[in-house]
């Protein structure tokens, strides 16, 4: 339950998907759609001049992505909520929405009772992460994949470095980023490169990207 009267506004490109969603949400209690919008920049106008509690956006937008429009929300009024309502379910695109202050991330391919669900707790001032979000997130502590026909899992070390070796860094650097050793660090590469049947630093990147490790 909802307490008190709340405004939302809805941003997704598709006015499809706004026109049901609008239609859904006016019949919850307590919450009123107070703008519905295509274009995110119409969304940041709305927003400085009326009251909203919750925007509810999609990611994948022309113009302005989610990312940036989450952002720029937040800049503007931190009070404000927002909501991913959105197809991407990969690990980093959930961490940058939440390292930017999205308060909740949901999948399009959700049921309305959890779409229910999620704003309910974000407007009552807590976070929602769908379930199928929060075991991508944990997954992502140790993935699991399969190299040559064997179950392989990397731990939440082994995809920090790896991430690491993809950006470019050196064996030093990485180091230096990380507090331990060089030593460590060398250990760590050898036994990704073991692990995922490589040799050289391109092939164990080109290898990690192919998996989705990265």
């Amino acid at each position: 339950m909802v307490k008190g009267s709340k405004n939302i506004i809805l941003v997704d490109d598709h006015q499809i998907i706004i026109d049901g969603l609008k239609s859904l949400l006016n019949q919850m209690k307590g919450i009123k759609v107070t703008g519905a919008y295509t274009n995110p920049k119409d969304a940041l106008f709305h927003i400085e001049k009326r009251k909203v509690d919750l925007v509810l956006t999609d990611l994948s937008m022309p113009g302005m992505d989610g990312l940036q429009f989450t952002e720029l929300v937040k800049e503007r009024n931190k009070a404000i909520k927002v909501v991913a309502l959105t197809m991407h379910d990969d690990v980093k695109t959930i961490k940058k929405m939440i390292d930017l202050g999205a308060d909740g991330y949901i999948l399009k391919n959700t049921d309305y009772s959890v779409l229910q669900v999620a704003i309910e707790r974000v407007l009552n001032n807590q976070e929602y992460y769908e379930a199928k979000v929060v075991e991508a997130i944990i997954n992502k502590f140790k993935p699991s994949v399969e190299v040559n026909g064997k179950r392989i899992a990397l731990s939440k070390r082994e995809v920090d470095i790896l991430e690491l070796i993809a950006d470019g860094l050196t064996t030093d650097q990485i180091a230096k980023k990380l507090f331990i050793s060089k030593h460590t660090v060398n250990s760590h590469r050898r036994n990704l490169n073991v692990k995922l049947g490589v040799s050289r630093p391109a092939e164990l990147v080109s290898k990690a990207k192919e998996l989705s490790l990265i």
